[in-house]
């Protein structure tokens, strides 16, 4: 009976990931991630036949996480309410509440690591990282539309604009988040991502609310 090896491949994508979020991919060795694996390099090779193919599987099983998360938001909020602009408030909200959840752990994104560096990885990989990028915007923006049926932005701005606006916050809240050491930056960008929606898409004949300010931590 032939052995599963799906448990071994796994356990490599995860050290490898470890190390690419403490060196980057182009600082990480292969000696490190079997070290660290706790494997021999016939092993390793088994699964993989070099760092190239590490680095996209480790890219591609990112990208199917982060699709699936994008999914169990979507549906969550939909589950929550029918109203197109409410969903997307509760899809920023949920996904704040999972960097809270994190505690002390300092987060980072795959795709940033290899978009910084992409003259080593190449197109595969820029286009793989954009399509995800692409279906995050899309099914904001969709939404976003809906809600300008409904109640046109306060300004003039264009929608696709807007929901790329969520990835922005995040990544760069990443970086933030690591020069501080402080993982409640991530939090605080998102949040005031939802209140600018419910600024923007205040009704015309309401004052807009001023959101309540939160200083920012620094260290």
């Amino acid at each position: 009976m032939p052995r599963d090896g799906s448990k071994t491949r796994s356990h490599i994508l995860d050290v490898t990931r470890d190390l690419v979020m403490e060196h980057g991919m182009a600082g990480t060795s292969l000696d490190q991630v079997i070290t660290r694996a706790g494997l021999t390099k016939g092993a390793f090779f088994y699964h993989f036949k070099g760092k190239d193919e590490l680095a996209f599987e480790l890219v591609k099983r990112f990208a199917q996480q982060d699709e699936a998360l994008l999914r169990d938001v979507m549906q969550k909020a939909e589950g929550l309410s029918r109203d197109p602009l409410q969903q997307v408030l509760l899809m920023v909200g949920l996904v704040a509440e999972m960097f809270r959840g994190l505690g002390g752990a300092n987060p980072g994104c795959l795709f940033a690591s290899f978009c910084y560096e992409g003259d080593l990885w190449g197109e595969e990989f820029r286009r793989l990282c954009a399509a995800n990028f692409r279906l995050w915007r899309d099914s904001i923006a969709a939404k976003l539309r809906q809600a300008a049926k409904a109640t046109p932005p306060r300004i003039s701005v264009d929608i696709d604009t807007v929901a790329d606006m969520a990835t922005g916050v995040i990544e760069g809240a990443y970086i933030m988040a690591r020069t501080y050491a402080d993982t409640s930056v991530i939090v605080g960008q998102l949040m005031q991502y939802r209140n600018y929606l419910e600024l923007l898409f205040a009704p015309q004949d309401k004052p807009a609310k001023s959101p309540r300010r939160r200083a920012s931590p620094r260290s």
